[in-house]
């Protein structure tokens, strides 16, 4: 069983903290695991992507151009400029949410989220939109989006890391406080993607 993954979006968004999430449950089943990280310009702001990777035996961390098996997309600009680093009919998850660049020319008008949307279809069938920011207002914590993410993560039909694992590295990780709010955004994202 081998699954490449490649967490992005950007600085301030949780990136780290899911990528250390889903490599801890990971170790938890049993699984030989890599994880690196490339940091944008800026913490906050700045482009992230994260790469994992977990196998019987694993040699290097990279994820090599167009073998990744899924994309978990925080953003959607961030999530379209990672797509060459999926497979054919590799699996994108995409929270909805956009950030506009600060960065474009007047002649180079940005594209708007239902473009960038209809450009990762364009790559595979596979697609996932997910409204994360939405969902967590259900659970009054705008701080949960990546954990919704890491609950449709789980729903996919080839995961092999059990829901518990993941729910039992979440309660060793996260705040108590916010444990509860953390444990229903995983299950609304879950169900996101199980509908």
């Amino acid at each position: 069983m081998k699954l490449d993954l490649i967490f992005t979006g950007v600085g301030g968004q949780g990136i780290v903290v899911l990528s250390d999430i889903f490599c801890q449950a990971a170790m938890l089943d049993g699984f030989d695991v890599t994880k690196a990280e490339i940091h944008g310009m800026a913490q906050r702001g700045g482009s992230i992507v994260a790469y994992a990777r977990i196998s019987n035996k694993i040699e290097t961390p990279l994820i090599e151009t167009g073998k990744a098996d899924a994309i978990v997309g925080f953003e959607i600009l961030e999530t379209t400029r990672t797509l060459p680093m999926l497979k054919p009919n590799g699996t994108v998850i995409v929270n909805t949410k956009h950030i506009p660049p600060n960065n474009f020319s007047k002649n180079n008008k940005p594209k708007t989220p239902q473009e960038l949307i209809n450009i990762i279809k364009t790559k595979t069938p596979i697609v996932h939109e997910i409204d994360g920011t939405e969902i967590a207002k259900q659970v009054d914590n705008n701080k949960v989006v990546n954990i919704v993410l890491l609950g449709a993560l789980s729903a996919l039909p080839n995961m092999p890391i059990k829901q518990e694992s993941f729910k039992k590295v979440m309660t060793n990780k996260l705040k108590e406080k916010h444990l509860q709010a953390n444990l229903q955004s995983f299950e609304l994202g879950r169900q996101s993607v199980l509908k």
